[in-house]
């Protein structure tokens, strides 16, 4: 198998491997104590870089979950095939798409993810498809909501809590009415939510309400590029400005599922409209990495 992605890689075109340097220089740490300390995990020179991208801690099935050699073969496949794609359509420089480059994009995402995506839905779209994330606190989500109160569990505290709350609130004001109101929904779309630039869409002043309406809580699927780790969020916010050189945020648990939740939690990704009119599409982390064991 390992012959089989050697081969692989070496028809890339030198963009894809720049990515997997850049992945493999970011992670070098744990794979050398992985190869080093395990002997039940099987890591191909790229299907170790892709499960060390992943953004939840490395964890072993139980013995009724484990998966085939082919299944894992297909999953990396389909890894290295988003991955050489988006290579191809991106520009070099993170820049405004042209009409085409979305389209095109829009159709690589659709057929990896298994969601009907969009740059334009009903006339309207965002300034851009294509630009700069960063990390945003929290959002108050009901009246007398507080930091403590957003952690569901243990791990929450953890990973979360110390990005604070943001001290205004949203562009939409509170999720819910109040706490007794408050339902399962608006939990998640304030855990996954993006701010994004709607001041800025096209024509936006010619008609704020509608605007305003169309983009409230409208579901966006999220895609970092460079590791093809992918979430299903809603715009829950309006920003950055202009001056922070940003193009959108996204809320701690959006950032940490596309690998961006570390270091100076910045970087590039895609963002299109999810076509999703039955609201079937669920929030969250798309196509989790998988983790494996061989025994």
């Amino acid at each position: 198998m390992a012959s089989k992605y050697e081969s692989l890689s070496k028809k890339w075109a030198s963009r894809n491997e720049k990515l997997k340097s850049d992945l493999y220089k970011k992670h070098r740490p744990s794979l050398d104590y992985v190869f080093k300390s395990s002997k039940h995990f099987l890591l191909g020179s790229v299907g170790g870089l892709m499960l060390l991208a992943a953004p939840a801690p490395l964890a072993l099935p139980s013995p009724h979950n484990l998966i085939t050699i082919e299944q894992v073969s297909d999953q990396l496949n389909k890894k290295i095939s988003l991955y050489s794609a988006l290579a191809q359509a991106l520009p070099l420089e993170v820049r405004p798409l042209t009409s085409e480059e979305e389209q095109k994009i829009a159709d690589i995402l659709s057929g990896n993810f298994g969601v009907k995506v969009l740059p334009e839905i009903d006339g309207k779209k965002l300034n851009r498809s294509y630009g700069l994330i960063g990390g945003e606190q929290h959002l108050y989500r009901f009246p007398g909501d507080t930091l403590l109160k957003h952690a569901e569990s243990p791990s929450d505290i953890e990973m979360y809590l110390s990005s604070g709350i943001a001290p205004s609130l949203g562009a939409w004001r509170f999720f819910a009415p109040n706490q007794k109101d408050f339902t399962e929904k608006d939990m998640l779309r304030e855990r996954y939510y993006v701010a994004v630039q709607t001041f800025l869409a096209p024509d936006f002043n010619k008609n704020v309400g509608g605007y305003r309406d169309f983009f409230k809580y409208r579901k966006m699927l999220v895609v970092n590029p460079k590791n093809g780790q992918a979430v299903a969020a809603v715009i829950g916010d309006a920003g950055p400005a202009e001056w922070t050189g940003k193009h959108l945020g996204g809320s701690p648990e959006v950032m940490h599922y596309l690998g961006l939740g570390k270091g100076p939690r910045k970087g590039s990704v895609l963002y299109f409209f999810i076509d999703d009119p039955e609201d079937k599409v669920p929030l969250g982390p798309v196509e989790s990495i998988i983790k494996i064991k061989f025994t």
